[in-house]
């Protein structure tokens, strides 16, 4: 990793010493063994998604139904990448996103990132893909340099709007990908007795003075088996909305055809 990680103590640079990052005021940060950098300061040893459900979303995602989402995905951030863009994933979990575009695309971008809070996601991402930079980290508090990121992605994650605006370089990208109304309609069919929507704000109106690009990207796919059901769910916040009887229910279907419908918006930054 090069200086444009800052120490989150005191935010100076910070400065690779073999196995460990050290900033000008002396602040120092182990690398792990498996070649991550921990720089979440006095994080719960339970932050971030739990074990099963980091588990159930490595093994859906291991089966392919996302792909055609991810090389969509991979198509906009090749778009605007050159040889010397640096790429960071904000709430990347265990690196599913960030290591296909890695793999598939290396010629594009010159420094690639994944951060989540979550040390056991980025313990897994890391030990997947050690071509990748992995930091656990909160998306409140950046670990980057001033407006030293060419590329932002957020899939499904939570993200702050003043953070991307300040490590973001001029004319940099952001790409925020989110779940529409109908996405895994016939999911929330079948585990829930109705389906009540809430009306989401358009991140548009919190990036003012960037030029926005709005997509809708939508396919189906079935769902091969009970358990991929299962891991499917517990990749969601449905899990923790639906009652007992709803997974029962879910248990029954042997296989699913369901609705990925997505929402992207890609911002461009015009000035700081």
């Amino acid at each position: 990793m090069n200086e444009i990680l800052k120490c989150p103590v005191c935010d100076q640079a910070l400065t690779p010493h073999e196995k460990t990052y050290e900033c000008s005021n002396h602040h120092s940060f182990d690398c792990a063994k498996e070649g991550y950098l921990n720089l979440l300061l006095n994080a719960k040893k339970t932050a971030g998604d739990s074990k099963e459900m980091m588990a159930a979303r490595r093994n859906f995602l291991a089966k392919g139904y996302y792909e055609k989402l991810s090389d969509h995905i991979n198509t906009h951030l090749q778009a605007v990448s050159t040889d010397k863009s640096s790429v960071i994933d904000i709430g990347c979990g265990e690196g599913y996103y960030l290591s296909r575009f890695q793999r598939q695309m290396a010629h594009h971008a010159d420094q690639f990132y994944g951060l989540d809070i979550s040390k056991l996601g980025i313990r897994m991402a890391a030990k997947k893909n050690p071509d990748i930079h992995w930091l656990v980290a909160n998306f409140s508090k950046l670990p980057f340099t001033d407006h030293s990121i060419s590329s932002v992605l957020s899939m499904f994650a939570e993200y702050s709007v003043e953070e991307i605006d300040r490590v973001l370089a001029d004319k940099g990208t952001v790409i925020i990908v989110r779940a529409a109304s109908d996405h895994l309609l016939e999911l929330k069919n079948i585990i829930y007795p109705e389906i009540h929507e809430k009306v989401k704000a358009a991140s548009i109106k919190y990036f003012p003075g960037y030029h926005v690009e709005r997509e809708n990207y939508r396919y189906k796919t079935t769902i091969k088996t009970t358990d991929d059901l299962l891991s499917l769910l517990l990749m969601t916040p449905h899990y923790w909305k639906i009652k007992p009887d709803g997974i029962d229910k879910l248990k029954t279907y042997k296989e699913l055809e369901i609705t990925v419908s997505i929402e992207i918006d890609c911002l461009t930054r015009q000035f700081h």
